[in-house]
């Protein structure tokens, strides 16, 4: 569910909601019609109309029994996912309080601030990533830091390099991935 884009995991949460609000009263009809035991049955016409009221085997009201039950749990179901996917943006939230205005922080910090482990934080933040809720950090798995793709390191060098694909020269800090600005193919470090 993380992997949801930030923009469709509300409307998919109020779809679920009114798929859960409709799916309810035809769970109920269907369980009156499972609740009826009898029938009547009529012969005759207006004036010379006769009705006996007939058993319902329960092996004909059992199916509505079954769409009713499926019904009910399909609607929990929905309900719980879009609970889930409410609480989750809340949730998911502050790791952008803690990261806002930060160029880079270790994920064993995060973790010591929102009282969890770094497993969790490093799964979470990246699943914000790949949801594009945030999309100016990536996670340093390296350094196990949470970095900006703006921040520069303290100890970098700028080299310029040729792009394969079209040629063109590009200015690039070594240690931060880039890509070309002619023609956007990922630039690589040539290696002596």
């Amino acid at each position: 569910m993380s992997r949801i884009p930030v923009q469709s995991q509300k409307p998919i949460a109020s779809g679920l909601l009114w798929a859960a609000v409709l799916s309810a009263p035809w769970a109920f009809l269907m369980y009156l019609g499972f609740s009826e035991a009898t029938e009547e049955k009529c012969t005759g016409h207006l004036w010379n109309k006769e009705c006996t009221e007939i058993d319902i085997p329960l092996s004909e009201r059992l199916p509505d029994l079954l769409i009713a039950i499926g019904l009910v749990v399909f609607a929990l179901v929905c309900v719980l996912v879009a609970l889930l996917l409410t609480t989750m943006q809340g949730h998911l939230k502050r790791y952008l309080s803690i990261l806002t205005g930060v160029e880079s922080m270790s994920v064993q910090k995060i973790a010591s601030i929102t009282n969890s482990n770094p497993a969790k934080v490093r799964r979470e933040i990246q699943s914000m990533i790949d949801s594009d809720m945030i999309d100016d950090f990536h996670i340093d798995y390296g350094a196990d830091q949470v970095v900006s793709k703006k921040y520069v390191p303290k100890t970098s060098r700028k080299t310029v390099v040729t792009c394969r694909a079209c040629g063109a020269n590009n200015e690039l800090i070594v240690g931060i991935t880039r890509a070309c600005g002619a023609c956007g193919e990922p630039l690589v470090l040539n290696t002596p």
